[in-house]
């Protein structure tokens, strides 16, 4: 395997269109924090939608302005070093601002405190995220430097966005490629 050290410009991006709704990152992730393979013990979990064929990986995305670090009533939500926005259990009195303030609802309760919890990025396995590793098959998890993530996902929209204009085109516009 691959050694990855995760710094503060690192991200994981999210490619909904490979996920396989097969759950690996979330087993992954329960494993590597409580020994328990279980979705309620991960820090990501998986969203299903009703048509049973659509499903997007949920995990904290660390946001620059993390309105859940500004929401929490006991200031248990820090940023650590690494970018990663977690939860000072200590502090915490699982009261769950942060949950219903995050736009991704993305910090998720530990089963066994009842304190809110998210993914801090594995930051100390030198291994990197595990739930990344586990998606190494389908690739709807990567850890990307944020410069890469920002190009990726500006193709992204680009290419969807040319996939959905449907203007005829005319002898000029068919001898530039598409």
């Amino acid at each position: 395997m691959d050694s990855i050290k995760l710094q503060a410009n690192q991200v994981i991006v999210v490619d909904p269109e490979k996920c396989t709704g097969c759950r690996s990152c979330e087993m992954a992730c329960s494993i590597r924090h409580f020994d328990v393979c279980g979705p309620n013990y991960s820090r990501i979990r998986i969203q299903e939608f009703g048509d049973g064929n659509t499903y997007i990986p949920v995990l904290c995305q660390a946001c620059e302005e993390a309105v859940c670090i500004h929401v929490c009533p006991m200031n248990a939500r820090i940023r650590e070093e690494s970018g990663a926005v977690v939860t000072d259990e200590d502090t915490c009195v699982g009261c769950r601002a942060c949950i219903y303030a995050c736009p991704f609802s993305a910090p998720v309760v530990n089963p066994e405190t009842g304190k809110t919890m998210s993914c801090h990025f594995c930051v100390e396995d030198e291994l990197g995220p595990w739930c990344v590793k586990a998606c190494a098959a389908e690739k709807a998890l990567r850890l990307l430097d944020t410069g890469d993530a920002a190009r990726v996902r500006s193709r992204e929209w680009a290419r969807q966005w040319k996939q959905e204009q449907s203007y005829p085109r005319t002898e000029h516009d068919k001898s530039i490629p598409t």
